[in-house]
């Protein structure tokens, strides 16, 4: 695992207000501690990236996210934190980014403070290999056909956050 467990999170209430801050082991062990995380659905027509996470990554290694995912960092607004975050993982320089939603994930290990934003971007990608292991662009019968028939699993994040999509 290389994800640095004392990297510092923003600690917010329900009402997105900033409490303070933990660090990413308190926050990932801590249900009631709400922090802030952003990710991205990059589209291409009709069908939407999504990254399988690396192996190296603290929580839900392996398993199938949203194109992009991450957390905001003191000072930084959500959609700042995922223009960085898409240049991290994807190599990309973000085009524009539409906000489709914000809402609480409660996991069974942590609670975030989460957005989603859409936008468009066809590639290339250059994958940080500490995060991201592989991405593919799926279409929704694909996806929903993926997780019915246990061919791929998504971690509770995005199995959570493509359901509120109505994606699944």
């Amino acid at each position: 695992m290389l994800d640095d467990q004392k990297e510092l999170f923003v600690v917010v209430d329900e009402k997105d207000r900033i409490l303070g801050y933990r660090t990413r082991y308190d926050c990932h062990h801590d249900r009631t501690l709400i922090h802030r995380a952003t990710g991205v659905l990059v589209f291409d027509g009709d069908r939407f990236l999504l990254q399988k996470r690396s192996l190296k990554k603290d929580l839900h290694p392996g398993y199938w996210c949203t194109s992009v995912g991450g957390h905001v960092e003191k000072g930084e607004t959500y959609e700042k934190a995922a223009i960085r975050e898409m240049e991290e993982e994807l190599g990309v320089k973000a085009p524009t980014l539409h906000l489709r939603i914000k809402h609480i994930f409660h996991g069974l290990q942590e609670t975030e403070m989460d957005t989603l934003f859409f936008c468009d971007h066809n590639g290339p990608f250059v994958l940080d290999p500490n995060e991201v292991s592989e991405v593919r662009f799926f279409t929704k019968q694909e996806l929903k056909d993926g997780v019915e028939n246990g061919i791929f699993q998504l971690s509770e994040c995005a199995l959570a956050t493509m359901k509120q999509i109505k994606f699944l």
